[in-house]
């Protein structure tokens, strides 16, 4: 059988490969069609549509009310699981809603709103949980936890203790205990202030009545518990959400009320016994006397007279609790101490010496981050706490912390100009602008985010003398003002011409302006005084990576202005159009045009400019060799200078022609221009920039905005450092008529510190505002959706 299938197949080889052929043919007709056939755009309806959290499609059938409270918690537990918070917590408020008895219910709420940072909600539904099932173990440890995050020691202890016998030597259990013994610290849920601040919409009128309706008597405990009923995530609190809220209220009210009674019933009558009277304790009286026995010294009387009344006149007496936290500070009671000066802080977040205080606290015991945060506090309620401010800025310069260590340093001397740390301040700012320049000059590709360092060896200047040192001259070049560190380079020079690091540190920054022969020049001088004929690393002055080498012409014609349009402020009911460079004409380069003012060369894309050849630096070396460079340099410059000429005259005709046609409003033929002259130019970065520029102003007359942005994007990536703020104005704006608003506001706020004149500054602030409104807008609609 097997030898006649083999037979078969011998005989029918042809044809089966004929059949073969022609199928593979067929499929990869098939093949090609799908792969050509265009991909389907993503639909709006495609987009899943988020359910509001009170939809609980699980109890529409059920009848039976202990049924549905049942299902309500499976379901709770369920969408829990999923990391569906507040899908959860309605599935639980409705649960309670039906059954104010259901103890699970309001242990589940307690948990839930304990992780939403609601520690006052959640303390009720613990005690509630509690309240009607003693015996219930996870609740009776979460509330011990819960209590010493808010200062209650005294209360988490005997909790803890509770806890402890359900949970026999846990070692959260038995440190919190250790942690809390003693402590004396208690705070009732009477005098905690609400933990969630209302961030939603809301009518007022609409919660007074339902607050009225639902017999409810304070309307901003109705307000407090809406908050977690914004079932739509709209930001807006219906009447159907604020209802909801009510029903969760009054079981709330419900449940107390009937505990309250069976206690009552429980507990014998207690026979009241005579009173008398005593006289009023003054807290104020009691405050200074304790701060006076603090202040000699005797710690232990100021906490032992104020102990007494923390739970009663004291408990919402701030500086009871300030003094009683800083007798206990004193005593190296640090964990009790810092939970008093905490407690005292959120009754009077305005004192500053008390974050002071505070921080001083938790930076002994080891808690950094948190005193950072403490120390911040005390300059936000006084900025110009100078303390504060100096111990912030030496943490965060002991840990690394840099932003802290720049903000301080900042405020600080703004208080004090002459201060020490001035110095460390200077060296930090350089430090980051010399790494980030390292990194930007090594790595391609880089997205069009505008560095920092620039701006911050600007800022290190401000606090630098005017003397010429090699510092100053490497901030100079850091921020981009190369013609200025080459001054400072060559007064050091002058001061000291032996130096070799002062003849390295010049050669560089004539690179960096882009007068290379000068430069070599200087290193050779460098070598020489080192003793070696081979360049030399220097690493006393770093500096920033020298832009690439193009040839140096004395009499070199004018490379063409970039030109932009003109644009109008930000109107989103008209057309945007680019801003223009300060003045900027579209009028076409002379061919024969020499240097430029000092005003034109303002409105250029930044880069290098070549420096007058070498008659300056070469006064301090030897005079006859001078004259004899300064010959011949001039003899070869003049005869590149006119055969650079004739290449400019021959190669800037097309890109003059774009700059026409886009002031004739022939945009294509623009663009046309345009591509012809790129070719031109390879190797001229700063033409290139200058064409890809124009040709997204080109693009953007077209409205072909994605192609606006992708020239713009180019001409940046060429070099990231030296991007001008009308640049980044014209690309917002291309972002703007995208719809992408975040990408626009980027970009409009890196524009402003990059050369924009006043106006430009104050049209690129009227963007952001209006990108802001329209960016809110559009996320509001993708949240009703």
């Amino acid at each position: 059988m097997v030898d006649e299938n083999a037979s078969d197949k011998t005989n029918g080889s042809s044809e089966e490969d004929d059949l073969d052929d022609a199928v593979l043919t067929s499929v990869n007709d098939a093949i090609m069609s799908v792969e050509n056939e265009p991909s389907p755009q993503p639909t709006e309806q495609q987009q899943p549509v988020k359910k509001p959290s009170n939809i609980i499609p699980e109890i529409d059938d059920v009848e039976d009310p202990e049924e549905m409270v049942q299902i309500l918690l499976t379901v709770g537990e369920e969408r829990s699981r999923k990391d569906d918070t507040k899908g959860a917590l309605t599935a639980f408020n409705k649960a309670i809603a039906l059954d104010p008895s259901c103890d699970m219910a309001w242990f589940n709420r307690g948990v839930l709103l304990e992780a939403q940072q609601d520690a006052r909600g959640a303390r009720q539904s613990f005690q509630i949980c509690l309240d009607l099932n003693e015996d219930h173990a996870p609740a009776t440890a979460n509330m011990a936890i819960l209590l010493e995050r808010i200062g209650d020691l005294e209360g988490a202890y005997s909790t803890a203790q509770k806890a402890l016998d359900f949970f026999p030597g846990h070692p959260a259990l038995v440190e919190l205990s250790q942690r809390c013994k003693n402590s004396g610290l208690s705070v009732p849920m009477e005098v905690m202030e609400p933990s969630v601040q209302v961030k939603q919409d809301f009518d007022m009128k609409a919660v007074e009545e339902v607050a009225e309706r639902a017999g409810i008597e304070n309307p901003e405990e109705l307000l407090q518990e809406a908050v977690h009923h914004d079932h739509d995530d709209d930001d807006e609190l219906t009447t159907e959400e604020l209802e909801s809220a009510a029903d969760v209220i009054v079981a709330q009210q419900e449940i107390i009320k009937e505990v309250v009674e069976i206690k009552a019933e429980v507990e014998p009558p207690v026979v009241p016994e005579p009173v008398v009277e005593e006289p009023a304790l003054d807290i104020e009286s009691l405050v200074e006397e304790a701060t006076n026995l603090l202040k000699n010294g005797d710690a232990k009387s100021a906490l032992s007279l104020l102990k007494p009344h923390l739970k009663t006149i004291g408990a919402k007496h701030p500086g009871a609790w300030r003094i009683a936290g800083g007798a206990m500070a004193r005593m190296d009671l640090d964990n009790h101490a810092i939970a008093a000066m905490t407690h005292s802080q959120n009754l009077e977040p305005d004192h500053a010496p008390g974050w002071f205080n505070l921080g001083s606290v938790q930076q002994r015991s080891n808690l950094l981050k948190e005193a950072m945060v403490s120390y911040q506090e005390a300059l936000t309620a006084d900025p110009s706490y100078l303390k504060a401010a100096e111990k912030l800025n030496a943490l965060a310069k002991e840990e690394g912390f840099i932003d802290h260590f720049l903000q301080s340093s900042r405020t600080i001397l703004s208080l004090e100009p002459d201060h020490d740390i001035k110095q460390s301040f200077v060296d930090m700012l350089l430090e980051l602008a010399v790494g980030e320049n390292e990194v930007l000059d090594q790595v391609t590709g880089l997205p069009p985010t505008l560095p920092a360092g620039p701006e911050m060896a600007k800022e290190a200047l401000n606090y630098m003398s005017d003397e010429p040192s090699p510092q100053r001259a490497l901030a100079l070049s850091l921020s981009l003002q190369h013609g200025d560190s080459v001054l400072v380079w060559k007064a050091l020079i002058q001061t000291d011409n032996q130096n070799a690091s002062n003849w390295r540190g010049l050669a560089r920054a004539l690179e960096q302006a882009g007068d290379l022969d000068t430069a070599q020049k200087c290193h050779s001088k460098a070598n020489m005084l080192d003793g070696t004929m081979e360049p030399a690393e220097e690493k006393t002055v770093p500096t920033i990576a020298p832009v690439a080498p193009k040839p140096i012409e004395i009499s070199q014609p004018q490379e063409p202005a970039e030109t932009v349009q003109a644009v109008p402020a930000l109107d989103y009911q008209t057309p945007l159009e680019p801003i223009a460079e300060s003045g900027q004409t579209h009028e076409p380069v002379e061919m024969n045009q020499h240097a430029s003012s000092a005003n034109d060369l303002l409105l250029t894309p930044r880069e290098s400019q070549p420096l007058e050849p070498v008659q300056e630096q070469n006064v301090q070396v030897d005079l006859a060799k001078a004259a004899l460079d300064a010959t011949h340099a001039a003899s070869q410059n003049t005869l590149q200078s006119t055969s650079s000429n004739a290449i400019a005259n021959q190669d800037v005709a097309w890109f003059n022609q774009g700059v026409q046609l886009i002031d004739d409003g022939k945009y294509r033929e623009a663009l046309s221009s345009f591509d012809k002259a790129l070719p031109s130019f390879a190797g001229d970065d700063s033409m290139i920039i200058r064409i890809l520029n124009n040709r997204g102003n080109a693009y953007y007359f077209l409205e072909e905005y994605p192609k606006c942005v992708e020239s713009y994007h180019q001409a940046m990536l060429i070099r990231p450092t030296e991007v001008r703020g009308e640049t980044l104005y014209n690309m917002g704006t291309a972002y703007a008529e995208m719809e992408r608003y975040n990408d626009a506001i980027k970009c409009f706020q890196q524009a402003i510190p990059r050369g924009l004149d006043t106006a430009a500054t104050k049209r690129a602030k009227d963007q952001i505002r209006r990108c802001n409104i329209l960016q809110k807008a559009v996320d509001k609609k993708k949240k009703k959706r």
